[in-house]
């Protein structure tokens, strides 16, 4: 095979396609027509290079034959009939076409453009195989007016189509692509060369298989979308519209019209779930989502969702497209009518509460502007029945709270945490004379100047978040007398546990005090009775005996010195006696100290041995250790043992024995067991042993045992009743070694 045959193999030596070998083996004739013919003819080698020019030829493009020769076929043309000029020499060597009829814009050596027509064939060996090509290109001949506005148009329809945004696809009615517009290059990525000639399913047929063949997308009426792989392998969405290419009444083909809509598509996808979930957002809101317009004088609703609208028997389709008297009671939307009007008239903050079948809520207007006015009205609805519920009842708790706190005896006020006065009730200002007014945003004062250390203290522990019960003390009025009082104080936290203030309850127990007092002297005064019988027989005893000496005396002093030594003895005796029992009837200042408790009960056990005896009883006190002075009343804790022991005395009927044991529990708890053999105390009655008139003596005051628990109590300490019926009674006093965490207080 010649070189003509293998266009591959290019050479810059002369004649490499052997192009003078061909035409010297041809006929003479046909050297002679190509030479000297008028028609400019051209040989042309397979792969596109200017391989032999005729005069004419050189004449029409201005170059000289060795100029042109071996350069592209390409380079006498306009850059934009490149792609074109290759696809149609394709199909030429496909055999698809014998000769190509073109009209071309030639670029002459001037530079000028000239319009030619060229005619190209392919030339084949006795083998049919392909040798060059040869062309014959000549001027277009003047044009009519006719034909120029023709050729105007075209250029128009060739610019309408080159330049159009859209991919535009020519094909003929087998679906064989003509012709392809650059925007449908940039579309589907190929180039036109790779179309042209190509079924157009060929491009979109694999990811579209109901269309089925070429012709059937051809045949397609209506918009359609198809989806396409792109040269790169990505897949694109196109909208594409067939355009017959009608022709003398006749369908020569279609116009295939594509658009590139993936990011449209996706665009809409994005705005269909954004819808979406915005829709879902207001449907399952717990509250309500509305709009209105105002259309023919009417407030028109355009939307309305949310779980509230259900709560109230409501459907959207039963609001949308409806005024409010179609939706509401006649008396709910004139109301609500009002408000509508004031948020469309452009007022910014509207809002207003309903009530609506048991529920009550709250509604937001805010209107929308475009361009300077109001076009819509959007509305927010929320269910707030459980907060108006809450509210009714702190009302009504605040009020009963309040009630409460001015209808009650007790002084109550509330501090800040300055321990200034925020508020004090009605019985603050009766107990103490001050005026609220007069005590607002100011320390109460209301504390003795000897107990600012106490004040103190109180502060110090509210403070740290202790409180304060129960506090016996007293406290200064404005007329400066002083009244006994029981205090309560606490913090007052808020709902983060923070201290904000301090609360305080203040109770007037003066009367309380002087009652007790009248209790402890009557109670002084009926043990001096009861003593008064024992102390009669034992002072007359020393008396008889002094009366029998001295007469003895008045006859013979001699020999009797002893008798004056009985006879002083006894005298201090009585002195003793009538000296402790003034002890215990005698009101006096009541004052804690050490004291020794052993000395205490010593003296106790001396002053009532005299009734004991008189009564048939034995009186014990033993002590089981050594036991430590401890801080008390000394004049108080004879009377509690006196009373315990006289009351023990008078429940045994007949001889008996009353044993008082002293032990010391721990290092700082003392205990007195008091256990008597008598009759004993009935169960149902325990329980109410220490309170006022309540006694199982036939004459007695149950004033007694009532002061017993009052100064044990005093004292920091605890008594227990411990009995068993027909065989005696156990009371055990506890007593503190250093009651009120150790200080000596002294109190009156």
């Amino acid at each position: 095979m010649n070189r003509v045959n293998n266009p591959l193999n290019v050479t810059t030596s002369a004649d490499p396609d052997n192009i003078q070998g061909l035409l010297s083996r041809t006929e003479p004739s046909f050297a002679s027509i190509f030479e000297y013919t008028t028609v400019g003819m051209a040989l042309i080698s397979l792969h596109g290079h200017w391989m032999r020019m005729n005069s004419s030829m050189c004449s029409l493009s201005g170059y000289a034959e060795e100029d042109l020769l071996y350069k592209e076929l390409h380079e006498l043309f306009l850059p934009d009939e490149k792609i074109k000029m290759r696809a149609r020499i394709s199909q030429l060597l496909s055999g698809d076409i014998r000769t190509i009829h073109m009209e071309k814009k030639l670029i002459q050596k001037e530079g000028n453009i000239l319009g030619v027509e060229c005619d190209m064939s392919l030339v084949r060996d006795a083998y049919n195989q392909p040798l060059y090509f040869i062309s014959q290109i000549r001027p277009l001949p003047p044009k009519s007016e006719m034909e120029q506005k023709l050729a105007e148009s075209e250029q128009r329809y060739k610019s309408l189509i080159e330049h159009n945004p859209a991919g535009i696809l020519t094909c003929d009615l087998n679906g064989l692509i003509k012709n392809v517009n650059p925007a449908m290059e940039r579309i589907l990525g190929y180039i036109e060369s790779d179309m042209i000639g190509q079924p157009v399913n060929h491009f979109w047929g694999k990811e579209n298989e109901d269309i089925g063949s070429s012709d059937n997308v051809v045949m397609q009426a209506d918009n359609y979308m198809l989806r396409v792989s792109h040269k790169n392998g990505g897949i694109i969405e196109l909208g594409l519209k067939n355009v017959p290419i009608i022709v003398n009444g006749t369908i020569e083909g279609v116009y295939l019209i594509a658009r590139d809509i993936t990011q449209h598509n996706k665009d809409r996808e994005s705005l269909r779930v954004a819808q979406q979930d915005l829709h879902d957002t207001v449907r399952r809101q717990q509250g309500m989502t509305m709009k209105f317009r105002q259309m023919r004088g009417k407030f028109i609703h355009t939307l309305c969702d949310g779980e509230l609208l259900y709560r109230l028997g409501y459907k959207p389709s039963n609001i949308l497209g409806n005024d409010l008297y179609k939706i509401w009671p006649f008396y709910m939307a004139v109301n609500i009518e009002s408000y509508y009007s004031k948020s469309w008239n452009g007022d910014q903050n509207v809002m207003y509460e309903t009530t609506f079948r048991g529920i009550t809520y709250l509604t937001s207007l805010r209107p929308i502007y475009e361009n300077g006015r109001v076009v819509e009205v959007i509305g927010s609805c929320v269910d707030i029945t459980e907060r108006k519920r809450m509210e009714t009842e702190l009302r009504e708790t605040k009020e009963l709270l309040e009630s409460f706190i001015n209808n009650t005896t007790d002084a109550i006020c509330v501090l800040d945490l300055h321990a200034c006065v925020i508020s004090v009730n009605t019985a603050y200002e009766q107990i103490f004379g001050w005026h609220s007014n007069e005590l607002l945003n100011r320390t109460l004062p209301i504390y003795p100047a000897y107990l600012e250390e106490q004040r103190r203290e109180i502060y110090e522990m509210l403070k740290a978040g202790k409180q304060i019960s129960g506090l016996e003390t007293v406290r200064l009025r404005k007329d400066g007398q002083l009244v006994h009082v029981s205090v309560t104080k606490t913090p007052i936290k808020n709902e983060k546990g923070e201290i904000i203030g301090f609360a305080g309850i203040t109770r007037d127990i003066t009367e309380r005090k002087r009652t007790e007092e009248l209790l402890r002297k009557s109670d002084k005064l009926s043990v001096a009775g009861q003593l008064a019988a024992g102390l009669a027989h034992e002072i007359r005893n020393p008396l008889t005996s002094l009366r029998g000496f001295l007469q003895l005396l008045q006859s013979d002093m001699k020999g009797k010195q002893h008798y004056f030594d009985i006879m002083l003895s006894e005298l201090d005796r009585i002195n003793f006696i009538v000296s402790e029992f003034l002890v215990i009837a005698k009101p006096e200042a009541i004052h804690y100290k050490k004291s020794d408790l052993q000395g205490i009960l010593q003296t106790v056990v001396a002053l009532l041995e005299t009734q004991a005896v008189l009564c048939n009883v034995e009186l014990i006190l033993e002590f089981e250790s050594e036991i430590p002075e401890l801080i008390c009343s000394e004049m108080h804790l004879k009377q509690l043992f006196i009373n315990l022991v006289k009351n023990a005395m008078e429940a045994i009927p007949k001889d008996g024995q009353i044993k008082m044991t002293v032990s010391l529990q721990g290092t700082d708890l003392i205990r007195v067991r008091t256990v008597d053999n008598g009759c004993g105390i009935p169960e149902e009655r325990l329980k109410q042993l220490g309170e006022p008139f309540y006694t199982t003596k036939e004459k007695g005051t149950g004033l007694g045992l009532m002061m017993c628990f009052k100064i044990v109590e005093a004292h920091k300490g605890t008594m227990t009743i411990q009995s068993q019926l027909g065989e005696g009674t156990m009371i055990d006093v506890f007593l503190p070694t250093q009651p009120n965490n150790g200080e000596i207080v002294e109190s009156t």
